[in-house]
Order: C-alpha cells, then structure tokens, then sequence
C-alpha cells in the first residue's frame, strides 16, 4: 500500500535521483543517455516516451527508484523562508484499494501527508471529469503549528481502465506565510494536458488475461 504522495521531510533523498532544471541541457558535446524529458514541437514535452504534458519551466524533475512513493514529478523551492516550496506528483498506485473513487478518495485521505505532523482537512471535494475520464478533485489545507508550517494540496484520483491513478499538488509555508495561486494554474495545466503514450503494465496484463481467457472457451 502507499501513502499516495511524499513528504518534505524526504525531498532530499529525491534530490538525489533528479535531473538538472526542466527542459535545461539537452545540447551538450558528446554521446550521453537519452534524457528523460525531450521537448515536441507541440509545446510540450515527453517523459520517457510513455507521457507527453505541459511542465512547469524551471522546475526540477523527481524521479523515483523502483517501488517508490510516486513514479515522478516536479520540485520547486520558492521565494521566501523555510519551508516555501511545491512540488507535484504522477502516482500510478495511490494508497488504498478500491476502484469506486468515492471509497477510495476517503481511504486515501486517512493517510495523506501522514508522517509530517500534518492532519489535512478536506476543505472541498468534487466529481470532475479528466481527460473524458470521471475523476474526483479533493482540495486539503493542514498545518503543524509545533514546526511553524501550513500546506495546502489538490489531490486528482482518476479512474483510468480498471484502476484509479492520482496527481497532486503540496504547497508548503511557513504559518504566517502566504500561499500562491501560480504553481496551482501550472499544476491544472500539466494534469489536464496529460497524455499517454503506451499502455500501462497493468493495461497490458488485463489484456493479456483477457485473451488468455478467451483462449480457454
């Protein structure tokens, strides 16, 4: 099971793992790996040739290693004192189980941001559609006064197939801090512009079942 999304507190282990600025880099002198964005002609960029989006420019990418929290996202530290800064989050696995979003929306929220301290509230919950795809929006404010910080996060559960992915949102401030609207348009413009390019392992494994099935009648 997952938490369905990660805390700041392990940021830095991801650091590790990121590339250089988004769409930063890619002319360089010599053979080197194929980075893992590349940009299109269309305005937007491909990650690992299985997603095409529109990113946030000048963010740093996360990439996480096998079995991880999410499968990758965008990191940005912000103007203003510790702790300002976003970060966004493609989750193929969300915590919980269910494939009913209502079911799996509460499950989720039990443990989101769970080891920061934080006990999000849901402020606002409502039945979206993403992509054709009916999707639940939950927005979530928390604070921990003990360490002088707030979040605010928009959480996307998306029924896709058989299964339900998420995207999210964390705004971190310290608690007289004030949260800005900006990273939030960018985060609606890479999910809404999210595309995907190949079948998922789990769309594949379905199909293979299927046919396997249909084999055996």
């Amino acid at each position: 099971m997952k938490r369905g999304t990660i805390s700041r507190w392990v940021i830095g282990i991801f650091l590790l793992a990121m590339t250089g600025l988004f769409l930063e880099g890619c002319a360089t002198m010599g053979e080197k790996p194929k980075p893992a964005l590349l940009r299109t002609d269309r305005g937007t960029v491909v990650y690992e040739d299985k997603y095409e989006f529109k990113g946030p420019i000048g963010w740093r990418l996360l990439r996480a290693e096998s079995g991880g929290d999410f499968e990758f996202g965008f990191f940005k530290f912000e103007k203003g004192d510790f702790p300002s800064q976003t970060t966004f989050i493609y989750d193929p696995e969300p915590f919980g189980g269910s494939r009913d979003l209502e079911t799996r929306a509460k499950r989720y929220c039990t443990r989101f941001l769970w080891n920061t301290g934080i006990i999000p509230e849901v402020t606002k919950q409502d039945e979206v559609q993403l992509w054709g795809q009916p999707a639940i929006a939950i927005h979530l404010l928390g604070e921990n006064p003990n360490r002088n910080e707030k979040s605010k996060s928009v959480v996307y559960l998306v029924k896709k197939e058989n299964r339900i992915i998420s995207f999210v949102v964390t705004q971190w401030r310290p608690m007289k801090g004030t949260f800005d609207q900006e990273p939030f348009e960018q985060f609606e413009t890479f999910v809404k512009s999210f595309k995907f390019l190949k079948k998922t392992f789990y769309e594949e494994m379905e199909e293979k079942i299927r046919e396997l099935k249909a084999e055996r009648k």
